[in-house]
């Protein structure tokens, strides 16, 4: 938290003149404003894909037999960001779990949307560094309970989610949702919208 105030007021002093005196309230207005649902904004396709995701898991689920190991879909954050996600994300009405790098591994919670979160701060590594999602791996555990799995990764960064994913070995799919980069990733690795991941999820099996 200490970090954070002296990166705001940094910022405006570097900018102010040198007699200029910050207001009082000014840093932590800022810093309150954005780590809550006050400075951000789900877009329209988040809520309904984790509708859509919960019913096809609920559905997936119950095609197994009662001595037969269910299926295990969980969803991640990896963020070049620091440890206000969980909150911010709850905040906009996310349910997310408290389970995040280095802490202990646990089933996936069919009534949670956000599973686990791995941020940059944290781990000392950023997207597209392949470390973060090696990270990201571990604190799934998918990989410890043997079989097969699978590690999708969907963002809007060409550069540090779609192609950073792919260095790291993941399946990768790139959130453009602006349509900028049709020449540079094939259709079949590109959506406009969120809920446009599901069918590439379930044709995966």
């Amino acid at each position: 938290m200490e970090g954070q105030l002296k990166v705001i007021e940094s910022t405006f002093l570097d900018i102010l003149p040198n007699s200029a005196v910050l207001p009082g309230d000014l840093v932590a207005s800022l810093l309150h404003r954005f780590s809550s649902h006050e400075g951000y904004r789900l877009f329209d396709d988040v809520t309904p894909f984790f509708h859509d995701l919960h019913k096809w898991r609920d559905r997936a689920q119950s095609t197994f037999g009662p001595d037969q190991e269910p299926l295990q879909l969980q969803v991640g954050i990896i963020s070049n960001s620091d440890d206000r996600v969980p909150a911010i994300l709850s905040s906009l009405g996310l349910r997310v779990a408290n389970r995040s790098h280095g802490s202990s591994a646990a089933k996936s919670n069919g009534n949670i949307d956000i599973d686990w979160i791995v941020h940059s701060y944290d781990v000392g590594f950023e997207k597209p560094d392949r470390r973060i999602f090696d990270v990201a791996k571990r604190c799934s555990s998918l990989n410890e309970a043997g079989g097969r799995s699978a590690f999708y990764h969907v963002g809007d960064s060409l550069s540090e989610d779609y192609q950073g994913a792919l260095g790291a070995g993941w399946k990768s799919v790139l959130l453009d949702r602006e349509g900028k980069h049709a020449d540079a990733v094939s259709c079949d690795e590109r959506v406009r919208n969120l809920r446009s991941v599901m069918p590439r999820l379930t044709q995966s099996g």
